[in-house]
């Protein structure tokens, strides 16, 4: 993951498609990222907001992770559910 802070919703992580049908994601800024309506605390069965296409978690949670990309060797996987 590549650290892009000039982002719509700041602090972003350009992500690295692996599939054939995400193979496009880098060139296309699918970032990781941030946003003010995903809570920090766990609200099932309660919906949260909607993401346009972008993988995103709680701002507070992004900073944490932060910490774990930027001092990670190795390349890192994430794996998304819906």
């Amino acid at each position: 993951m590549e650290t892009v802070a000039t982002g719509k919703f700041g602090l972003a992580f350009k992500l690295y498609g692996l599939d054939t049908s995400n193979s496009k994601a880098y060139n296309r800024f699918v970032v990781l990222h941030g946003h003010p309506c995903v809570p920090n605390q766990e609200t099932a069965p309660l919906p949260i907001c909607q993401s346009s296409g972008c993988p995103t978690v709680a701002p507070l949670f992004l900073n944490e992770l932060k910490k774990y990309i930027d001092h990670s060797t190795k390349p890192m996987l994430l794996t998304i559910y819906r």
